[in-house]
């Protein structure tokens, strides 16, 4: 089987976009079709889109083949599509797993409103939790070196005791954060990929939240990582996380099997049913 898509880049996040209104994939399992698609192009994660009766909505899967509630740049990456491709307005919504999340599209720039950060704490001294749409542990310190994040970001990302305490067994992303003269840096290890990418947009959203309560900082804050630049927004109480996209080109996957959906329901970190999605 060939499934058509587009490579996409948002601040150094990789993603493929598979539109279902051009390629169906009713019926077919996402989550394996997904991680044959991630290791032959070498991407961070899956999107799929669909536009029904004038509302879009996206479903995300991780490399690994887990599907996620949300990924910001991945949303951030889809407006962009869509908004190309489908719609004909620079201010639309996006249905998600997460929720129903209003985007916009100015020259290059894309920005998307993540909503409120939630379930917010403090774990330790240098330990933060938030919720941004997925699950992220902050980790507030000095500048470090990418090998040091990987190593201390599995680690943590293993850690079964941390992950029930927030709440979230099913693992926590882990950010870790200093100050700049710009705002903050950081690097991100993403559950999913298992390494530290190069950008994470509910990443970088869940740092500057954090950010706010230690540094007493102000948004809109601008976050640093090695994908490149993203502005932070505070909009009426709710998270917007603004940057550049681009296109990498047109790609064809191939599969072996159809990948049948399986009758029985497989686990992945979604806490939002597909019915639940399509009737937002």
């Amino acid at each position: 089987m060939r499934i058509k898509a587009t490579k996409m880049d948002g601040c150094g996040n990789s993603f493929l976009i598979v539109d279902e209104m051009k390629t169906p994939l009713a019926g077919l399992d996402r989550s394996l079709i997904s991680n044959a698609l991630a290791t032959q192009h070498e991407t961070d994660g899956i999107v799929y889109l669909e536009v029904q009766q004038g509302m879009a909505s996206m479903r995300i899967f991780d490399r690994d083949g887990t599907e996620e509630t949300m990924c910001g740049n991945g949303l951030r990456c889809a407006t962009r599509y869509l908004r190309d491709t489908h719609i004909s307005n620079d201010n639309f919504s996006i249905a998600t797993g997460d929720g129903q999340k209003e985007v916009s599209v100015s020259g290059d720039l894309i920005e998307a409103n993540l909503g409120e950060a939630r379930n917010y704490q403090q774990i330790n001294q240098h330990l933060h939790f938030v919720f941004t749409g997925v699950p992220h542990v902050v980790v507030v310190g000095s500048a470090l070196d990418l090998d040091t994040a990987r190593i201390l970001g599995k680690s943590l990302r293993k850690d079964k005791s941390l992950a029930l305490s927030v709440g979230h067994p099913e693992g926590v992303n882990v950010n870790f954060i200093w100050r700049t003269s710009e705002g903050i840096a950081l690097h991100t290890y993403e559950v999913g990929v298992e390494d530290v990418t190069k950008s994470c947009g509910t990443g970088s959203a869940a740092s500057a939240y954090v950010a706010t309560k230690v540094f007493g900082t102000a948004l809109p804050l601008t976050t640093s990582s090695r994908g490149g630049i993203l502005k932070i927004k505070n909009s009426n109480g709710y998270l917007s996380i603004c940057g550049p996209t681009c296109y990498q080109g047109k790609v064809i996957g191939f599969v072996n099997n159809l990948y049948p959906k399986s009758a029985a329901p497989a686990y992945h970190r979604n806490y939002f049913n597909d019915l639940q999605v399509a009737q937002l």
